[in-house]
């Protein structure tokens, strides 16, 4: 029986002009250019544009630290065991999933434009997190959640910053 279920995640901010641009854009700044869910076992799922690591592109599981990262912040939401185990589950059926390079662009230029069966990082997480309940079905779509607006959500209900 697991006595301390949690959720994890890191908020990170590259180095690159993209990363940079991802984060003004969702926050201004201070902001987050991506989000992985950190795993029992310490790698990281989520959704990527880029191959790091010779890791492809899209849903991969990664090692941790697999990039040099500019800042890193590590929310952690309490759960119940089967809530974890849920989510993990979910998680993992989605790798192999591309990269969802349409719905960048209408982040952009203010227009639902998503392919179906395609993720960027936060929305994968927020879609995972409406799965098992832990947010509430939103008034907005997944694919309209940045790295930012998902972390304010996650403190909103009770995740804690436990490094950065």
């Amino acid at each position: 029986m697991i006595l301390d279920a949690a959720l994890r995640w890191q908020f990170v901010l590259g180095a690159g002009l993209p990363s940079r641009a991802i984060a003004w854009w969702g926050s201004g700044y201070n902001g987050w250019s991506h989000v992985d869910a950190i795993l029992p076992d310490g790698s990281c799922l989520g959704a990527r544009s880029d191959v790091i690591g010779g890791v492809k592109a899209g849903v991969q599981i990664r090692p941790p630290a697999y990039e040099k990262w500019v800042r890193r912040a590590v929310l952690k939401l309490p759960c119940t065991a089967g809530e974890a185990a849920e989510w993990e589950t979910y998680l993992r059926s989605q790798v192999g999933d591309p990269y969802d390079k349409a719905d960048i662009l209408g982040l952009i230029i203010g227009r639902p434009i998503s392919s179906a069966g395609h993720w960027i990082c936060s929305a994968l997480q927020t879609d995972a997190l409406e799965r098992v309940g832990k947010l509430p079905k939103l008034p907005l779509t997944p694919q309209q959640v940045s790295p930012n607006t998902l972390l304010a959500m996650l403190c909103a209900i009770g995740a804690q910053c436990t490094s950065s």
